[in-house]
């Protein structure tokens, strides 16, 4: 069962309770209240009723015993119960009912004449088939001295007609207001517990990860005070939710990044290597040794990098800045990259200015490295010509090829991560992720990188480097 239907069944018992409890104390009340006012309006009457019988006694000079005895009695009492809405009696010390207002009338209990005989006045409420009637008994003191009694009998019908009918309008009121107040009871259960309803449907939300459901609630009771912890949980999570996801894509961006560098020093050693078994002179094998022996060594200190980086939880690449001849940097790139040009059977022009530079040679050969692979690799080039020079107070290099071009809806992605990529497919020979190191990492070194492309005429890169250390 619903919390709102547990609320409303209670309520509803409990009106129920009370309506119970107010017709019985109403009723109580009321009978009460009635029995009060004929006793006090029959008090009234016995004091007047003995004065009277006393006064007829003197004028008939009767004996007093005489207003007890079968021949006086009931025209006493007929006297006494005239114009009056009440019957009387007249009893004597044995209890006999010698005189009567009313024929053939005769009450069974006889509780309230003993206890009119022994000084107190007594009051009963009988029935009868026919009636009910309410019943006042008194002594008759005479010279300190109980002689009888008088005892008066209130028939009740009419105060029993007015009970049922005030019964009846009872049950109609009490029913109209039980409706009422059963309708508004729901309505506000129903508006009381609506928050909790939607923290229901905000909880099976967060279940499937969704956190930016909110709880509006313009009270300032318990009800809001959890909505509004809620809101904050669910914020808590959401910030929580974004930083795992940022860590997560931190260290996929990163690694992703280096191990994509590694395919550089690897792919030298393996075309050294094949270089070796080519070569006839000692000194060319020498040669090819050293960068294999180079090349080995920037990749075990790549590694050695990744490792670091891993443990400390950084997420940027290290740039250690120096100054020096952006020219020799160039110039021993391509001839780690000798092996893959001559596989590629590539017309190679370089023209080579010394330029003094400040930059990390080792991110600028990563940084070479990719441009001069993708304009080998996908560019579909026969020439390559790459140009240092000193222009407007800093270094430049030039890279160009004659190649097929970039499309001009591809160059507009070309330096966005893989993930903002949207129209480059993603290949074995190209994960997209080339130009955007590049990127970062000249711009690391408070340089600039540029790309121009025409289609089927070639592309051209640009790398500014600074000659002052940046701010």
């Amino acid at each position: 069962m619903k919390l709102r239907n547990k609320l409303f069944l209670q309520h509803t018992l409990t009106i129920c309770m009370l309506l119970t409890a107010m017709y019985f104390i109403m009723n109580y009340m009321i009978t009460k209240s009635i029995i009060e006012r004929d006793t006090q309006t029959l008090n009234q009457y016995y004091a007047l009723h003995k004065i009277e019988a006393l006064k007829i006694v003197n004028d008939k000079k009767m004996n007093i015993k005489d207003l007890f005895s079968g021949s006086y009695a009931p025209l006493i009492a007929s006297h006494l119960a005239s114009n009056n809405n009440f019957q009387v009696q007249l009893f004597s010390n044995d209890q006999t009912i010698v005189g009567s207002s009313i024929d053939n009338f005769d009450l069974l209990k006889r509780g309230d004449i003993e206890a009119a005989l022994q000084g107190q006045v007594a009051t009963v409420i009988t029935e009868t088939e026919t009636s009910r009637y309410f019943i006042y008994s008194a002594p008759f003191w005479y010279q300190g001295t109980i002689v009888g009694g008088i005892r008066y009998v209130l028939d009740m019908q009419q105060y029993v007609h007015m009970q049922q009918q005030m019964k009846y309008w009872f049950a109609g009121v009490a029913g109209v207001c039980l409706v009422l107040s059963l309708l508004s009871s729901f309505t506000y259960f129903s508006l009381l517990l609506k928050p909790v309803y939607e923290l229901k449907q905000a909880l099976k939300l967060v279940s499937i990860g969704v956190f930016s459901k909110k709880i509006r609630v313009n009270s300032k009771d318990e009800i809001a005070e959890l909505a509004s912890d809620f809101n904050e949980m669910s914020d808590a999570l959401n910030q929580h939710i974004r930083l795992l996801k940022y860590e997560q894509n931190k260290q996929k961006v990163f690694y992703d990044n280096m191990t994509h560098e590694l395919k550089t020093p690897l792919t030298s050693i393996i075309g050294f290597s094949d270089l070796i078994e080519k070569m006839n002179k000692l000194e060319d094998a020498r040669t090819c040794s050293q960068y294999i022996r180079k090349e080995g060594t920037r990749l075990l200190t790549m590694v050695e990098e990744l490792l670091e980086t891993s443990l400390k939880g950084e997420e940027a690449w290290r740039i250690n800045l120096e100054f020096g001849n952006l020219a020799e940097v160039v110039s021993d790139t391509i001839r780690i990259l000798e092996p893959t040009i001559r596989k590629s059977a590539l017309q190679m022009k370089v023209e080579l200015t010394p330029c003094l530079v400040c930059l990390d040679p080792v991110r600028t050969q990563q940084v070479l490295f990719n441009i001069i692979d993708n304009a080998i690799q996908h560019s579909d080039c026969r020439q390559l010509h790459v140009t240092v020079e000193e222009w407007n107070g800093s270094g430049r290099v030039l890279i160009r090829d004659n190649g097929k071009g970039i499309p001009m809806e591809e160059q507009n992605t070309l330096f966005l991560p893989v993930d903002q990529k949207s129209n480059r497919p993603i290949t074995r020979r190209s994960h997209g992720l080339g130009l955007p190191i590049c990127k970062q990492l000249i711009e690391m070194q408070g340089g600039s990188i540029r790309l121009t492309s025409v289609v089927e005429q070639g592309t051209e890169v640009e790398l500014i480097f600074n000659k002052r250390l940046p701010i």
